[in-house]
């Protein structure tokens, strides 16, 4: 007798099923639908191109937003991210001292991880920072917002903030990504975006001139976001082996000697 079963797609198997026959199947889905303006169809057919990029053959990073599938043609489904971006929920905070510092540094390390991933699918982000990084259920770090992002070499659609790009880089490239990545591990540790209170001309004069913030007062990794700012890592996995080596040494902000333009 033949038998029928049924093949959930990899990209919704970690949903629940809530109930299943011999021709369909139900899941619950913890999402959310981002809709598009018509004058948006670039955005919208770029999102959709890159969630399929990282989504295919079943190998969904967990530090993704998860990718539904597209509604109506209107927009697409993605997780919910229940605790907003990490910006979102340090402004719901009294002070960003109330997130102990092994979850910020893990937030840092769960980012890293998934810009890593996105850079061997031929995804250069765009616009990283950590209104682009997302809580889930659990406070774990998931990046998502691809509507900008350059695929395979193609032309970005949207930029960093001017306190995540540097002024020269004109071309979205890795170490784009990567000084970006700088920046948001800044916010992720002091509650605020670096060179907070600074319009975009004098932030781009700052930068050129290399006068970046002070980092002692970084509770960790200030060397990593130096060499971040200072295009000193050729790869995120470089960037990575940077924070595991940090964390699990444990070691102290005084552990490490910082070039004099890192103040």
């Amino acid at each position: 007798m033949e038998t029928s079963s049924i093949n959930i797609p990899s990209h919704m198997r970690g949903n629940k099923t809530v109930g299943a026959g011999l021709s369909s199947w139900v899941l619950r889905l913890d999402a959310v639908a981002k809709c598009y303006s018509s004058a948006e169809d670039d955005y919208k057919a770029r999102e959709i191109a890159v969630y399929e990029r990282l989504g295919s053959a079943g190998d969904h990073h967990k530090g993704v937003m998860r990718y539904y599938g597209v509604l109506d043609n209107a927009g697409v489904l993605v997780q919910f991210a229940r605790h907003g971006s990490i910006r979102q929920y340090y402004s719901r905070l009294e002070q960003h001292e109330d997130v102990p510092l092994s979850t910020r540094t893990r937030w840092i390390e769960q980012t890293a991880e998934a810009i890593a991933f996105i850079h061997s699918k031929g995804v250069i982000h765009c616009d990283i920072s950590s209104n682009n990084v997302f809580l889930d259920e659990n406070l774990n770090a998931i990046v998502g917002d691809f509507s900008g992002s350059s695929l395979d070499g193609s032309p970005c659609l949207s930029w960093y903030e001017a306190s995540h790009s540097h002024p020269d880089m004109s071309i979205p490239s890795i170490p784009t990504d990567i000084f970006a990545l700088g920046s948001t591990f800044y916010e992720i540790l002091l509650g605020k975006k670096p060179f907070a209170g600074l319009d975009e001309c004098s932030i781009e004069e700052s930068i050129r001139a290399g006068r970046f913030p002070n980092l002692e007062a970084l509770p960790s990794l200030q060397m990593c976001i130096n060499k971040c700012w200072h295009q000193h890592y050729e790869s995120v996995d470089e960037v990575l082996e940077d924070i595991r080596q940090q964390v699990t040494l444990g070691l102290a902000p005084t552990d490490f000697d910082l070039p004099a333009n890192a103040h």
